[in-house]
């Protein structure tokens, strides 16, 4: 009778296995196995044995960035949680405080973007987003995709001197909103996938970063590279930066014609915006109430960010906030209700997990320990080489730890000290060695959490990882090489060598 009961138990728990396996559908099977492989390898590098220079901190929150890199490309979380997780594991399995594993989801940064995440929620839910992509489409009297692109990046430019790379990407990430909803219901035509898929990542994500770095005071590295030079007798102005970088202007319409050749959108125009625009206007009618508060509000948030350090010094962050409780004071009509669903709140919790992951591996040591692992092997070789040839070397090596960093002041607080240092040991001047390695690591999109406004491009583009990745190493190339090519003739121009 035991014997009996023991096989019909057993028959019964094999029932039910089998029964939990076949309800699962061949995409479930593959993110459960892929989520195993990801904690397999993290718990490896946690348990394993030690890596030599390595901390064993370090260690592990190299596990948990294999981990998270895994899980994000396999799909096999969703992004809420990852980004949830990410800091997590890093409070369980390493000796950093909560305060630490999480820094990054009390920094400007993440404040930032949820101001924008929630005003290009308003473009969404409101009429405004339709509006101002009407104005703009009559404002340049086209359909035409590149076109509108191409105002759409006039517009980055004009702004760029005013406001930092992420605050530019929070004012655009509502236009791209508004142009995206003009598409409703078209969504499955490949034009419009490609025009949405462009849109995002070109407008949202590069321009800011593209024309940030023509200004000195527009992006943290370029202030933080000038800072150091100016601590060894090299004092950079704004108007000096202009002239060092002028090469750099030439790459704006390299990242246009890239983008739009990429998602063949040449000859697209907006489906249907010719019979529809006529329409929509008049469906539209007068402006509302709440949507010329929104633009209000907005318009007292731009003046903020633009006189910031000149008239207050509240941070970018602050005022997104700031840009929050003006948008939905009572008088203004706007309910939270109905913007909420529109508000993409997983992103915002990836972007604070991916920039605090980022955070822990610069503070733990582990970047600098995959800059040394990669770069002494051929530092050596690389002696006696071209000048130009070295930097591609340098540059190249070092882009594989970059691309794990979102902040991009840690960015510049990891790497620009290695190269003024690295740059004489290879028998380079420290000023134009340091400018065009840094420079090249602001063009990083190897992965999309490389850079803060790509990374929150990719994530409202609806892209998936291996796609973006498959877009950005290309780009990342180009422009690394066009970036060391034509700064390493320009900078002995202007009176600076690059060799001792």
């Amino acid at each position: 009778m035991s014997s009996e009961s023991n096989t019909s138990t057993v028959t019964e728990n094999t029932l039910v296995n089998q029964g939990l396996l076949s309800s699962l559908t061949p995409e479930e099977k593959k993110k459960c196995i892929s989520l195993l492989i990801a904690t397999a390898i993290m718990l490896v590098f946690h348990y394993g044995p030690a890596i030599p220079g390595l901390e064993p901190n370090g260690q592990s929150i190299l596990g948990i960035f294999f981990w998270f890199m895994i899980v994000l490309i396999t799909n096999s979380l969703h992004g809420f949680v990852v980004g949830f997780a990410s800091p997590v594991l890093v409070v369980i399995l390493t000796d950093l405080k909560i305060g630490e594993a999480f820094s990054a989801f009390t920094g400007d940064a993440f404040f930032l973007a949820i101001g924008a995440f929630t005003f290009a929620a308003i473009m969404t839910a409101t009429p405004l987003g339709k509006r101002i992509t009407v104005w703009i489409t009559d404002l340049f009297r086209s359909v035409k995709v590149p076109r509108i692109f191409f105002g759409l990046s006039a517009a980055d430019f004009a702004i760029s001197g005013f406001l930092p790379t992420v605050a530019e990407t929070g004012l655009m990430l509502p236009l791209a909103k508004g142009f995206s909803s003009l598409t409703k219901d078209k969504e499955h035509l490949p034009e419009v996938q490609r025009m949405n898929k462009g849109l995002f990542l070109l407008i949202v994500g590069l321009m800011p970063l593209f024309t940030s770095l023509l200004i000195l005071t527009a992006h943290f590295p370029n202030i933080l590279w000038a800072g150091y030079m100016g601590e060894i007798g090299h004092t950079i102005t704004w108007t000096d930066w202009l002239v060092l970088n002028l090469p750099l202007w030439g790459l704006m319409p390299v990242v246009f014609i890239y983008t739009v050749s990429y998602y063949k959108l040449w000859k697209v125009e907006i489906p249907g915006a010719a019979d529809e625009m006529p329409r929509l206007k008049q469906q539209l009618g007068k402006i509302t109430w709440p949507e010329k508060w929104a633009l209000i509000a907005l318009g007292i948030c731009l003046f903020l960010w633009i006189t910031e350090k000149y008239l207050h010094n509240i941070g970018t962050g602050m005022v997104a906030l700031i840009l929050l409780v003006l948008i939905f004071l009572p008088f203004s009509k706007i309910k939270f209700k109905e913007i909420s669903p529109h508000i993409m709140w997983d992103v915002w919790i990836l972007l604070g997990g991916a920039i605090s992951l980022g955070t822990a591996l610069f503070k733990s040591g582990a970047v600098d320990w995959m800059v040394g692992l990669i770069l002494k092997p051929v530092e050596h070789v690389i002696i006696g080489l071209p000048a130009i040839l070295i930097l591609i070397v340098v540059v190249f090596v070092i882009q594989i730890p970059r691309a794990g960093i979102v902040s991009a002041a840690a960015m510049g607080a990891m790497f620009i000290p290695l190269t003024m240092s690295l740059g004489p040991e290879l028998g380079f001047n420290v000023l134009p060695f340091s400018l065009i390695v840094t420079n090249c690591l602001s063009y990083a999109f190897l992965l999309p959490m490389s850079i803060t406004a790509f990374f929150i491009a990719w994530g409202a583009s609806g892209i998936s990882m291996g796609e973006v990745i498959k877009f950005g190493i290309p780009l990342t190339i180009i422009c690394n090489v066009y970036t060391i090519i034509t700064m390493a003739i320009w900078l002995p121009l202007i009176g600076y060598p690059l060799m001792m």
